[in-house]
């Protein structure tokens, strides 16, 4: 917005009067803004930190896009996927007098068996995927992805 540009030298330019519109009045003039000049230069960093951080959403594309822009942000190779689950199969002794049972071959049943971290039994709601290699840290990661999640979601962040 415009509203945020001040060019502080063509301001003092404006505003002195045009007697005093001498190089030693506005070079005298630029000292005394220049701490102020600062100071809006520190709120337009501010200001710039802060629409970038309201613009990312718990969406999976924008959740992406800021983990990207943190952690690698040359090759972008971070990604966000939803959880695989399958359904559970539990598998019980004889003695247990329980319904399912295992098949051999020769019966021409399919069963596959999972592990506890493939099935429905996983409480994460999607994996963050990070290629080998990428350096960082997980508290500081977590902590950043925390901050846009939304709160009702867990994940998992996972090297591939």
């Amino acid at each position: 917005m415009k509203i945020f540009e001040i060019d502080y030298r063509r301001l003092i330019a404006l505003l002195l009067p045009p007697g005093l519109r001498k190089g030693r009045m506005k070079a005298w003039l630029n000292a005394l803004v220049y701490p102020v000049q600062l100071l809006y230069n520190d709120f337009k960093a501010n200001r710039r930190n802060n629409l970038y951080r309201i613009s990312i959403t718990p969406q999976v594309c924008f959740l992406e896009k800021a983990i990207n822009d943190r952690y690698d942000y040359i090759e972008r190779r971070i990604r966000i996927a939803d959880v695989l689950l399958k359904e559970v199969l539990f598998i019980y002794q004889r003695n247990e007098n329980k319904p399912l049972m295992l098949y051999r071959r020769a019966d021409g049943l399919p069963l596959n068996l999972y592990l506890k971290t493939e099935t429905n039994s996983v409480t994460v709601d999607f994996l963050v995927l990070l290629p080998a290699g990428l350096r960082f840290a997980e508290d500081e990661m977590r902590a950043f992805i925390d901050s846009y999640k939304l709160a009702s979601k867990d994940y998992k962040i996972q090297l591939t």
